[in-house]
């Protein structure tokens, strides 16, 4: 016979207790796992993560200027809007002038970056797809390092601008879908200040900004007027635009007037209109178009070169991931309606699965360029359910705040990437414009998928672990390349504050480059108080701390089309440096062998040089002139000059 449990006997635990046991354990180990993370990368790739010569010095060289009382847009050119660039230069002036305090202020811009993402897809998805895309941006965005130029990432950006301009729009996205749970107009304004630093930054991210409000308001002003009274929805709908453009514009004009007051006390009213609508003002006077058709290295940037065939690579290689995320959500449609039915659904299953497979190996092996197979299925899977769920919040208005939320980051998702849809590369610029559409095509497959399956747990559940499985694979692949491509960089360029790594010499010279010449100049010009390096070298004057007293910074083809090379020529006469350094650079996929070869690339340039500056010194191994492996230092003739020309060509 039993015998009655004990009224004192000692209670177990429940499953209700089980499982908030288990949510507090992972509330603590999610983000200290991605602390970890954020901490390894940083660790392995410290740094090595800017070029000695390609992009990045120029934001130290504008920096330093700038904490010296040099002015952008008149002592300092620049392609891109002001903000970044003010508040690097402020942070020199603050911290003082070293590469040190340009990578501590980047790290804590990347803090930022990564909490706003996890803000963002926390809002519209669950714990599980925050720590993914939290692993993903850190190991495959974060300290991206693809090519032998590493300056396409988050820490030594190619431009300042592009991380600034991505950061504020995340703040655009984060206002908007804070106001949709809240509807406090206050995150209307924090809206409006992201769009002010993308505005003041860099123009892609103005338009995946302007595309995700535009579709916000539109939806929202709508369904206010449809919930209205007949006789005054419409009008409630309008007044509610209005009161909704109200905050957003005083969160854009409370961070655009104090840069349009410091622009404004330093050069009056014209020269601060030009200098707060920068991005604007070059996309629509047609500087970047016309650089983009003078330029056969810009074309191929943007994939304008081979248009066809950049997109049915496209289509080749995204399919294959197009059909692995088709098979995985009809094999756990399968599963979890049939599941009963026994053996057959399981081989079918099983099946599917290895099809899922084949397509998924042929996307990682296919021209050994896993990279190139993202940005059809991304951009396809971002547009299309962007579309969708904003059908679906019109019809439903139960689901109404999810399905806009999801349909305002898909829309600003989609944007960012129609500079890179031609192009279909994770490198270059990718780091900025492919992470928020790849996080929201991991959440479409992780947390939307899953429901479209089933709405029951024990159905969705498989669905989700082979996708996030998939997904990590694909982190630790991408984030391995980049530990292995840093592992690499051994060589010190600069010193003290300023030290860091690049390539071995014989694998990429750049980093040998800057250092022969910043010693070089230390003992044949130490009077000189000026220098210009010719085509680029921007990153010399840096580290020497002396000016250059040319507007321009960079003399490449590319940058010689953007401003006109007759504008670089005129400046040189009006202000001839006490020293120049012209050097050999690969520049053939410019169209031309070697800086100075046609007028496009600076024949002018090397002809004026050549009559009014003697040779100092020139390193070369072998006989050739600046067309091979030369480094030639120059000093202005003087009276009774006997020195040779550096370069004895026909005029």
């Amino acid at each position: 016979m039993n015998k009655p449990t004990s009224a004192t006997a000692t209670p177990t635990a429940t499953p209700d207790r089980r499982i908030k046991w288990l949510g507090a354990a992972l509330a603590v180990l999610e983000p200290l796992s991605v602390a970890g993370l954020f901490v390894f990368m940083l660790a392995k790739s410290w740094l090595r993560w800017g070029d000695p010569l390609i992009d990045f010095p120029r934001d130290l060289y504008i920096a330093w200027r700038l904490s010296e009382g040099d002015l952008l847009y008149q002592k300092i050119s620049n392609w891109y809007g002001p903000l970044a660039n003010l508040v690097e230069g402020a942070g020199f002036r603050v911290f003082g002038v070293g590469l040190d305090t340009m990578i501590w202020m980047n790290i804590v811009l990347t803090v930022v970056v990564l909490l706003l993402l996890r803000g963002i897809f926390g809002l519209i998805g669950n714990r599980l797809m925050v720590w993914l895309c939290s692993v993903a941006f850190v190991a495959i965005f974060m300290a991206g390092h693809y090519i032998a130029i590493a300056s396409y990432n988050f820490i030594t950006p190619y431009v300042a601008q592009s991380t600034y301009s991505f950061l504020g729009l995340l703040f655009v996205l984060w206002g908007l879908l804070k106001h949709l749970k809240t509807n406090r107009s206050v995150w209307l304004g924090v809206a409006g200040m992201g769009l002010a630093v993308a505005y003041l930054d860099k123009p892609e991210a103005v338009l995946a900004a302007l595309g995700a409000i535009g579709l916000y308001f539109l939806a929202r002003s709508v369904r206010v007027a449809r919930q209205g009274v007949p006789a005054t929805g419409w009008r409630g709908g309008r007044q509610w635009l209005l009161k909704s453009l109200a905050w957003l514009g005083g969160g854009f004009m409370s961070l655009w007037l104090p840069v349009f007051g410091y622009f404004y006390a330093n050069g009056g009213f014209a020269y601060a209109m030009r200098a707060t609508n920068f991005a604007a003002i070059s996309v629509l006077d047609g500087s970047i178009r016309n650089t983009i058709a003078a330029s056969p290295v810009m074309q191929k940037l943007f994939g304008i070169d081979q248009p066809v065939k950049n997109i049915l690579v496209q289509l080749e290689m995204g399919g294959g991931l197009v059909l692995v995320g088709a098979v995985i959500v009809v094999a756990g449609w399968a599963w979890g309606r049939a599941k009963r039915l026994g053996l057959a659904w399981w081989i079918l299953l099983l099946m599917m699965a290895g099809v899922g497979a084949a397509g998924f190996w042929f996307a990682t092996t296919a021209e050994s360029d896993f990279a190139r197979s993202f940005v059809f299925p991304v951009f396809l899977a971002t547009a299309g359910y962007s579309i969708v769920s904003l059908w679906m919040a019109w019809r439903d208005h139960r689901e109404f705040s999810r399905m806009l939320g999801l349909a305002v980051v898909g829309v600003a998702a989609s944007l960012m990437l129609v500079r890179m849809f031609l192009h279909a590369q994770l490198i270059y610029y990718g780091y900025f414009m492919m992470p928020l559409a790849m996080l929201f095509w991991f959440h479409l497959m992780v947390v939307e998928a899953p429901r479209a399956v089933s709405s029951r747990d024990r159905a969705c559940w498989p669905v989700a672990a082979v996708f996030s499985a998939m997904l990590f694979y694909l982190a630790a692949d991408l984030g391995g390349n980049n530990l292995r491509m840093y592992a690499a960089m051994t060589y010190p360029v600069g010193e003290g504050r300023d030290r860091f790594y690049a390539s071995l010499p014989d694998v990429y010279p750049s980093g040998w480059m800057v250092n022969f010449m910043v010693e070089s100049f230390h003992k044949l010009t130490p009077n000189a108080k000026t220098l210009v390096a010719f085509p680029e070298g921007i990153a010399v004057n840096y580290l020497l701390r002396v000016p250059s007293p040319l507007t321009e910074l960079e003399f490449r083809p590319v940058a010689l089309g953007y401003v006109g090379p007759q504008h670089v020529f005129e400046e040189l006469k009006a202000h001839p440096p006490d020293a120049v350094y012209i050097f050999a650079s690969n520049v053939s996929e410019n169209g031309v062998p070697y800086f100075g070869a046609d007028e496009a690339s600076g024949r002018d340039i090397v002809l004026w040089l050549n009559d009014n500056y003697s040779l100092v010194f020139r390193y070369a191994k072998s006989d050739q002139t600046i067309t091979g492996d030369a480094i030639v230092l120059l000093m202005p003739k003087t009276m009774g000059d006997k020195r040779p020309p550096f370069l004895p060509v026909a005029k």
